[in-house]
């Protein structure tokens, strides 16, 4: 990830310790899903969501492959990835490609075997 298309432009190198870090080439990780994205905890009544609903609607759970293209130092020392990664609906019919910041420790390096 170089060029104009940097999510740093507007973000300098000002401290000794670095804030962020452009990886080049990307570098394929697993992303744990529900730890990356998360909507609203479980609750009473989550069955009384509407079948074609649960069923066509992106699937938040389980793990998924991605590549991590950066890494941005946050206030209170952890970290977060800039990941590219797909999310596949319930039903498996469909697919949406996301890149997004997601917290460290949703992020593990894959294996020699790709997971």
């Amino acid at each position: 990830m170089s060029g104009p298309s940097s999510p740093f432009e507007s973000w300098p190198q000002e401290f000794t310790s670095p804030m962020w870090r452009i990886v080049d080439p990307p570098v394929p990780v697993t992303v744990d899903i529900g730890a990356a994205i998360v909507t609203r905890a479980a609750h009473f009544g989550v069955n009384k969501v509407r079948l074609g609903i649960r069923h066509g609607g992106l699937s938040l759970t389980g793990t998924t492959p991605g590549f991590l293209r950066a890494w941005a130092r946050v206030a209170d020392d952890t970290w977060l990835g800039l990941v590219a990664f797909t999310l596949a609906t319930s039903n498996g019919h469909g697919r949406l490609h996301v890149e997004q910041w997601c917290p460290q420790h949703a992020l593990s390096q894959q294996n020699r075997s790709g997971q």
